[in-house]
């Protein structure tokens, strides 16, 4: 059964970007960017080119990780969950280094793994963040993602801006290429092409996370699905702007 549905991931996955390159629609890359990603490696797996770009183009862009991604290892074995949460955070420094994002625009909150909500305390320092930061666009992930901290962070970021013309809000991809997600909005996907050096460093900005193993013998971030890895190395990365 999990075969079958791996071949339609990757079916599904092809079907996808055939349908968007046909629009080919590219990503305009503003001022001042904000990247919202609920856990360690999102940020890697669904922007990572976007940051490069921006870089080199000089424009600022900061990321801001919500949660430190301590359950990971839930069911596996009896690692600290602080333990695990620091060593999570030490990849994503690795990984903004090979990318050439400064640390002092990479930053932790205190969300917890599997519990990100509007409601939680840390909230009220990500509205502090942002307001701090002023970014003109922010991306948030895909609202077809099927995991529940990636569609409250969307959520959390949607009521903050509300009705704000001057913010622009971009969705961004990474679990959506693993589940059965159809309610796509063709009409406003953009995509950002990579050239051969971007995408040499995006994948290796991937493998800091998903190779370095702890004790266990598993890697920090959890073993990630082959076929959910492989679909997010692709050497575009497909966007969607929020009217």
């Amino acid at each position: 059964m999990d075969k079958i549905k791996n071949i339609i991931r990757r079916i599904r996955a092809c079907v996808v970007r055939i349908l968007v390159c046909i629009s080919n629609k590219p990503l305009f890359i503003r001022e001042r960017i904000l990247i919202i990603a609920p856990h360690p490696d999102d940020e890697v797996l669904g922007c990572s080119g976007l940051i490069q770009r921006s870089l080199k183009e000089g424009k600022a862009i900061d990321v801001v990780i919500l949660s430190g991604g301590g359950k990971s290892h839930s069911g596996c074995c009896c690692i600290d969950e602080k333990e695990l949460i620091e060593s999570r955070r030490a990849l994503s420094r690795t990984a903004a280094g090979i990318l050439g994002l400064p640390l002092n625009h990479l930053h932790f909150l205190d969300y917890p793994d599997g519990e990100i909500s509007f409601d939680c305390r840390e909230t009220r320092k990500l509205k502090i963040l942002i307001d701090k930061l002023r970014p003109k666009t922010i991306f948030i992930p895909h609202k077809g993602e099927g995991w529940n901290d990636h569609l409250a962070a969307g959520d959390i970021v949607k009521k903050f801006i509300g009705e704000d013309l001057c913010v622009e809000l971009y969705e961004y991809c990474v679990w959506f290429w693993y589940y059965n997600t159809w309610n796509i909005d063709w009409k406003n996907a953009c995509v950002l092409k990579m050239n051969r050096q971007e995408h040499t460093v995006k994948n290796r900005a991937i493998d800091t996370y998903i190779q370095p193993v702890a004790p266990c013998g598993r890697p920090w971030s959890g073993v990630l699905p082959k076929v959910f890895v492989g679909a997010n190395r692709w050497k575009k990365e497909l966007y969607f702007e929020i009217e």
